[in-house]
């Protein structure tokens, strides 16, 4: 899922038990899978290959974030919580975003015979998963409110660098084995391309669907694969339309999974 999805459920997992800025880090934390990548060095293989219930010493307990964005894209792409990362690609998943956007793959393949370019059932499966990704995450931000997810997104993010960068690269360079350096300039990077005004301008078809036209090196000047596409990006938007009935089951499964949350003794130590 995108990040302002996961920014969404975390915030619902947390409740109102996390007011106070100082613990808005742990938005960094779990948008770092998706985050750190923009970096020449760093691949989503790496940062999405942790084991989801690692033991994490005293004083990388933050880390423990990650792993709930780990947790979520388990159920979102594979329907289950996977205890070891899931290497190989199932095109036939279970998982909401592939079960959500098989209605999708006709008029993709439709799209795609018409422009001429074969495309495979695997590639198609893939495509549609995105698609749902990003009208999910245009869905909460119309149907929530277009500055909340958002500002608090950028917000921690601001957060973090100003005041928990230090902390932050330690404990991913230890997550990740990277070095404290990439992990800063991954997060600068990030930040520099994460800001309000851009974000705000792809939360609209026209946005996602020129996104999904450059990640898979489409026709931008075609308009043909424009108007198909944003037709497709409306269905997907149809598809989600109940996105709140994926919020339940997914923080159901994680905390029946395990997973330890560190917020008590984080607080103990603010």
């Amino acid at each position: 899922m995108l990040l302002i999805t996961h920014t969404w459920i975390l915030r619902e997992f947390l409740g109102n038990s996390v007011n106070d800025d100082a613990f808005l880090d742990l938005y960094a934390y779990n948008a770092a899978p998706d985050l750190l990548p923009i970096h020449q060095d760093i691949t989503s293989e790496l940062t999405h290959s942790i084991p989801r219930f690692c033991t994490l010493p005293p004083t990388c307990e933050k880390a423990a974030f990650v792993q709930f964005h780990l947790l979520v894209d388990d159920i979102a792409h594979h329907g289950r919580i996977e205890r070891n990362p899931v290497c190989r690609f199932n095109p036939d998943s279970e998982g909401y975003t592939y079960v959500t956007g098989r209605p999708l793959m006709k008029p993709l393949n439709d799209l795609y015979r018409i422009i001429g370019e074969p495309i495979s059932y695997s590639d198609l499966a893939y495509r549609t998963h995105m698609i749902i990704e990003m009208a999910f995450d245009m869905a909460l931000y119309k149907g929530l409110g277009k500055e909340d997810l958002l500002k608090l997104f950028v917000e921690a993010l601001n957060y973090t660098l100003d005041h928990k960068l230090a902390e932050f690269s330690r404990i991913l360079g230890w997550l990740y084995g990277l070095s404290d350096r990439t992990v800063r300039e991954s997060f600068d990077w990030g930040k520099d391309a994460c800001t309000l005004e851009r974000m705000h301008r792809f939360m609209n078809e026209e946005g996602r669907v020129g996104l999904f036209i450059d990640k898979f090196g489409l026709d931008r000047n075609n308009p043909h694969i424009w108007s198909s596409l944003t037709g497709v990006m409306e269905q997907g938007l149809y598809l989600v339309r109940d996105y709140e009935a994926f919020l339940d089951p997914t923080l159901k499964a994680i905390k029946e999974a395990g997973f330890v949350n560190p917020l008590q003794r984080l607080f103990d130590k603010s």
